[in-house]
């Protein structure tokens, strides 16, 4: 995991600090925090690390190794996010599947406390330098990818007309997608 803890740090800063979850974490899977990032908003960002040592499948077939990454505002809203990664990395260990690019994860409720998203979609990090977006380790490349929280409406918009139609509203409207109590885009 030093790879993987060199790359997050060479984008995001030193980590600040992390968390290791509960009896109900999978085993081998941490949270590591990084920020506030100025160049975000002030976000803090979380990452799962341990994730990628489990082989996890596409719908192809294709394995591969994925860690996951969160950009929320400071405050509250860190811890909220550190479990939401931890119960969603549970899922994935528990089906031994991956997360696809513009795959879309619930409504489940809200998200957090005041907040009106309610789902994830799974995305490339396109705050971050796109090398960013694989981490080149020894044993595997490892795939990071970034949950942006999205509201019902967002959620059902990419079910009918696909990730490209929300990722088109979110260029022309340029929405805080750090901050998980923004307003829904306009489509």
């Amino acid at each position: 995991m030093a790879d993987l803890i060199e790359h997050l740090e060479s984008h995001l800063g030193r980590m600040t600090g992390g968390s290791q979850g509960d009896e109900e974490t999978p085993q081998g899977v941490h949270i590591a925090f990084f920020g506030p990032d100025p160049s975000l908003r002030g976000a803090t960002t979380l990452t799962t690390v341990g994730l990628s040592r489990r082989h996890l499948t596409l719908p192809s077939g294709e394995a591969w190794h994925q860690e996951l990454l969160m950009h929320v505002p400071p405050g509250d809203f860190p811890p909220r996010a550190a479990g939401l990664l931890f119960q969603l990395a549970g899922e994935m260990v528990s089906r031994g599947s991956g997360l696809q690019h513009g795959q879309v994860i619930g409504p489940r409720g809200p998200l957090f406390p005041g907040a009106r998203t309610t789902a994830m979609v799974a995305a490339s990090p396109r705050y971050l330098p796109e090398e960013f977006s694989v981490c080149h380790t020894a044993e595997t490349p490892i795939v990071l990818t970034w949950l942006i929280p999205i509201t019902t409406a967002e959620a059902a918009l990419i079910r009918e007309r696909g990730w490209p139609a929300l990722a088109r509203a979110f260029a022309t409207e340029d929405p805080d997608l750090t901050d998980p109590a923004r307003p829904d885009v306009v489509f």
